[in-house]
């Protein structure tokens, strides 16, 4: 079996799955948009040019760079994402950058369907909103079709906003009614490609089941969760506080409602947690003034920091939280472990496959601000017990690291290359 994988973005997943199916012997391309090629001579020339606008555009390229395939295995059609990255940063009501995101997706979708699928290719890999034609002309040419959804069900994703806007209408925003609009027409487009799949992969039984309830058929999904970081080694994990210093909790990524900031904040206030515990936000805050202001005790915003800093915090922190109300994963926690950090997180978090309660963090209710008082108090009055939680956080980051993601995802593709079930 020869397969091509394909995605707008080379993101570290896209990578681990191409090399997955390198690895597994089954890999023919991965095609993509923008990538970085240092000796690119229209890269060279732009990357000088965006100086001019005092813009850092080598910074944006290095982040697209891979590092998982040899290059003679990557192709890539860039016009579309670069007109994406401009509309960006010209339209601060992201609606203009939305609509050239799915103009560009759709478009990289349509280019695979026409001229990448080469008499040797038997089998596609896509992922979710980019895929429908080119899965479409693979099923109409006898080719094999996988799957990748990231995300948990797109209704029940949209009812669990929804909920939140009945509740703080404030959050309805010109942008989220553009996209709101334009939901229904996304959601049957995945739902389409959903069906054509043969094998859909999804990274945790939450998002599984989400389409279960649904519905879906989800005899051909394969759970595969996405893989930690190496984990530090036992001299490394120096952090956490004394029994007589304050709780260090970190919060790491987009301070929103999507993640439960708001639950996090109202627990903070209600509990007068910050009497013993210091909350301390990394990323981007997207939660409104009525929501976020006044601060509560204890409470400080370090906004979004690179990522070896942020590594640094999760060493010397107590424990991650991530209270998040709907996540198809969440590799903040697989981070968070593989520092030696314990994490708490919610039972609609696909991380807590890899959670066990009370040894490498805590499980709490979703959207329940008194399951996340229990929890902090839980930390602070059991210091011992959670320092303890270090080792088995490690632990947990080193049982499964990317190299057992990718021979249980080449595993499940093979399965299915040769006609049994994920």
């Amino acid at each position: 079996m020869s397969t091509l994988i394909f995605h707008p973005s080379v993101a570290p997943h896209v990578q681990q799955d191409a090399r997955a199916l390198l690895e597994a012997g089954l890999l023919e391309k991965l095609h993509t948009t923008l990538r970085y090629e240092p000796e690119c001579r229209w890269q060279k020339i732009a990357i000088n040019l965006a100086r001019f606008a005092r813009h850092d555009f080598d910074r944006d390229l290095r982040r697209r760079k891979v590092t998982e395939l040899p290059a003679e295995r990557v192709t890539g059609r860039p016009a579309g994402e670069l007109l994406r990255l401009l509309s960006a940063r010209l339209d601060s009501s992201q609606r203009l950058g939305d609509l050239v995101w799915e103009w560009a997706e759709t478009g990289f979708d349509r280019h695979v369907a026409r001229h990448c699928l080469t008499s040797e290719i038997t089998a596609v890999f896509g992922y979710e909103h980019s895929s429908l034609a080119t899965f479409e002309k693979a099923r109409a040419t006898g080719r094999k079709i996988i799957y990748n959804v990231p995300a948990p069900e797109p209704a029940f994703v949209q009812s669990m906003l929804e909920r939140e806007l009945d509740q703080f209408p404030e959050l309805k925003t010109p942008f989220y009614r553009h996209t709101f609009a334009r939901e229904e027409r996304r959601a049957d487009r995945r739902k389409r490609e959903w069906d054509a799949a043969g094998l859909v992969v999804a990274a945790s039984r939450f998002t599984r089941d989400t389409f279960s309830r649904a519905g879906r058929d989800t005899g051909k999904v394969a759970v595969v969760p996405l893989g930690a970081p190496p984990p530090i080694s036992p001299d490394e994990a120096v952090g956490g506080g004394s029994v007589s210093s304050k709780l260090s909790v970190l919060w790491a990524g987009t301070f929103g409602v999507r993640k439960g900031a708001h639950y996090l904040l109202e627990a903070w206030r209600r509990g007068r947690l910050g009497r013993h515990a210091t909350l301390r936000i990394y990323g981007a805050v997207a939660l409104p003034d009525r929501l976020l202001l006044p601060l509560p005790e204890g409470v400080e915003i370090g906004g979004s920091i690179p990522r070896d800093a942020l590594m640094s915090r999760y060493r010397e922190s107590d424990v991650l939280i991530f209270p998040t109300l709907c996540d198809g994963f969440g590799m903040v926690a697989t981070e968070a472990w593989s520092q030696g950090l314990p994490v708490i997180t919610s039972d609609q978090a696909g991380c807590n496959d890899l959670l066990r309660d009370r040894e490498n963090g805590l499980l709490v209710r979703t959207r329940d601000v008194d399951s996340l008082i229990a929890s902090i108090e839980w930390c602070q009055q059991n210091r011992a017990e959670l320092h303890a939680m270090r080792a088995h956080a490690r632990e947990t980051a080193a049982s499964w690291q990317w190299t057992d993601y990718r021979a249980a995802l080449g595993s499940a593709v093979t399965r299915f290359l040769s006609g049994r079930q994920p």
